[in-house]
């Protein structure tokens, strides 16, 4: 019964990894319903906040929305990924070692909210 649960939610968590590379597709592709539900709670309500704050300078021409400024010329930039594996995980915390091609390694890390995993964008 212990294994029979186990299995069950190891189907249901994919893990970190597969977590980020989703959020790298759905940014590529300018998908960005998917991108935003691939962040953490905390970095949508900041995402938002600092949309809210453009849009107050730049009336018409920075959209009030945290989805639209995750994206930005993001899609533009988008490089393969060449490697995405975990550093470091504790319960419902983890970090990861991202390899862009053309780029130098960097951390990325990720909280599990829900049943799934979320990535954490750094603070600005």
């Amino acid at each position: 019964m212990a294994l029979a649960l186990s299995l069950a939610a190891c189907a249901r968590d994919p893990g970190p990894e597969a977590a980020y590379r989703s959020l790298a597709k759905a940014v590529a592709e300018r998908d960005a319903d998917k991108a935003w539900s691939l962040l953490s709670r905390d970095s949508q309500k900041r995402l938002d906040a600092l949309a809210r704050e453009a849009a107050a300078r730049a009336p018409g021409v920075v959209a009030p929305g945290g989805r639209q400024l995750l994206l930005g010329d993001a899609a533009l930039a988008s490089r393969p990924l060449a490697r995405v594996e975990v550093a470091s995980q504790d319960g419902d915390r983890a970090v990861l070692r991202v390899e862009e091609a053309g780029r130098p390694p960097r951390q990325v890390s990720l909280v599990r909210e829900g049943r799934g995993w979320r990535v954490e964008l750094p603070p600005p």
